[in-house]
């Protein structure tokens, strides 16, 4: 009998048609499985056990502005993804981007139309085909991934997960089909980033931007239909503000290096995205104006939560930012004291028995907020114990400068706990704090000592015990006891040394939290 036998070149065609239908036939499968599984176990009834996929979430953050000589960073949010695709652009008018955001600390939909233009939100036939190529995978993933016992998972992902430092890599012509650029001419970087698992659910992930030049940049991120952004701003250009509950407001540029006044800075007041004022700092570096008093102001229901007193400020490159709460300015509608004081005692903690030394000053507040003295020739100062109950009552005299002092003894028998002193005028009253307990005071101090800041694991570390009285001389012949404990080490990039020279990247990442494993 002659059996029919297939050539090579046959089986090489038939056999990815084999896969392909196999593939496609344990994707229903388990599709189908998961369907009657939950048509049989709601999800109240389900295993607690169960691991159960989180659903894809992230978000960007930045708390800070950069100097021109930093490396700026952000910080990123993360759940159910592996990679994330960046995009920055250049905000060409940062005065005029920021004047018209709903809320100044934050980016989402809503600012998109200010950077871009008209995007389709209908999903092309590029993304169409993606998400059943993604749905077939996460669905074959997680058939077997539910074979294995999570730690068998997490030793596997420790072994061949770690070989390194996941790297970057630039998007194609492909992924800015998928998802549109929001301005291609304001454009000025892009890639994705791998996003390796985090140690805790509670971990955040920095990302450097690198080297900028001075400018405001808006970051997007795009995972699928899932997009956030932020703002970074890198500058050199500093301001500090006052304000005055009568309206006046002061702004004050300078260099966030030298210090140095920085004159002819362009200065705008926004709130409710309307400019109330607007100037230029003089050759000291301040800009002063007045804020109109309108009962009107800010009550365009389109200005979202820009309900605040932004204060912009540029000069050439540079840009700065800050905001004020609208209680800041025209206090005097809301109840506040007539009169403010500062009364302290000699020392901050006492023993009962002990003698108690105070002292105080008042001043009065004119119609306009301005301090003047106070007209009384005496005040009443009253003693509070911890139980609110009267201690001692005082009338004492009051100087021309609106000063007093006074002193009284604690009982013996007298309560613990924080004390209060209240003095007041008919004009208004203040009071100050202090604090009664049973405590002795410390004869000698310890310190511990360590030859380096950090040690290699698994080398031996040193330390030094050193205890001394108050006045100098050793402690000699004390017991010792001491533990050694634990804990997660966070470095903080404010606490490093200036890494603004050129060098290994690597080297100065390691320095940021989170970072590298």
């Amino acid at each position: 009998m002659n059996l029919y036998r297939p050539t090579f070149s046959q089986l090489s065609r038939v056999f990815p048609v084999l896969v392909y239908v196999a593939v496609i036939a344990a994707t229903v499968w388990i599709a189908d499985s998961r369907v009657r599984y939950a048509a049989a176990f709601p999800p109240d009834t389900q295993h607690v056990g169960t691991e159960i996929d989180p659903e894809p979430f992230f978000s960007l953050s930045t708390n800070r502005t950069f100097g021109a000589a930093e490396k700026p960073v952000l910080w990123l949010d993360h759940r159910g993804l592996t990679s994330l695709d960046f995009r920055v652009y250049r905000v060409n008018d940062p005065q005029r981007f920021f004047a018209q955001l709903s809320n100044p600390h934050q980016m989402g939909e809503d600012e998109r139309e200010q950077i871009a233009g008209n995007l389709s939100k209908q999903r092309s036939l590029l993304e169409r085909v993606r998400a059943v190529k993604l749905w077939a995978y996460l669905g074959i993933r997680n058939y077997f991934r539910n074979q294995l016992r999570t730690e068998t998972r997490s030793t596997l992902n420790q072994k061949f997960r770690s070989s390194g430092p996941a790297k970057r890599v630039p998007l194609n012509v492909a992924d800015y089909a998928r998802v549109p650029l929001l301005n291609p001419n304001q454009l000025v970087s892009y890639w994705r980033e791998p996003l390796p698992a985090l140690e805790t659910e509670y971990d955040r992930r920095m990302i450097p931007l690198g080297q900028r030049e001075r400018g405001v940049y808006l970051v997007e991120a795009v995972s699928g239909d899932l997009r956030a952004y932020t703002v970074v701003v890198v500058t050199d250009l500093a301001m500090v503000e006052k304000a005055s509950p009568s309206g006046e407001l002061l702004v004050y540029a300078v260099d966030r290096k030298t210090g140095a006044p920085q004159a002819d800075a362009r200065v705008d007041i926004v709130k409710a995205r309307n400019t109330l004022a607007s100037g230029r700092t003089n050759s000291e570096g301040l800009f002063r104006t007045r804020i109109p008093k309108n009962d009107d102001d800010g009550e365009d229901p389109a200005a979202g939560d820009n309900q605040n007193f932004i204060i912009l400020a540029s000069q050439r490159e540079n840009f700065a930012i800050s905001d004020l709460e609208a209680f800041y300015f025209f206090g005097e509608e809301t109840e506040t004291e007539n009169v403010e004081g500062y009364i302290y005692t000699d020392r901050p903690i006492y023993r009962p028995n002990h003698k108690v030394f105070f002292k105080g000053i008042l001043r009065a507040k004119d119609e306009r907020a301005r301090y003047r003295t106070i007209k009384d020739q005496t005040v009443n100062v009253t003693i509070r114990d911890s139980n609110d109950a009267t201690v001692v009552e005082q009338e004492l005299r009051l100087s021309k400068y609106g000063t007093f002092n006074g002193e009284f003894t604690l009982a013996e028998e007298a309560p613990l706990g924080s004390y209060r002193i209240v003095a007041e005028t008919e004009e208004g009253e203040s009071s100050g704090t202090f604090d009664v307990a049973e405590y002795k005071k410390p004869e000698y101090k310890v310190s511990v000592t360590t030859p380096k800041t950090f040690a290699p694991a698994g080398s031996k570390a040193k330390f030094d015990i050193d205890a001394r009285y108050f006045f100098g001389a050793p402690v000699a012949g004390a017991e010792v006891k001491y533990y050694v404990y634990r804990s997660r080490y966070y470095a903080y990039f404010g606490d490093t040394e200036d890494t603004t020279d050129e060098g290994d990247e690597d080297e100065q990442y390691s320095n940021y939290p989170n970072y590298y494993s």
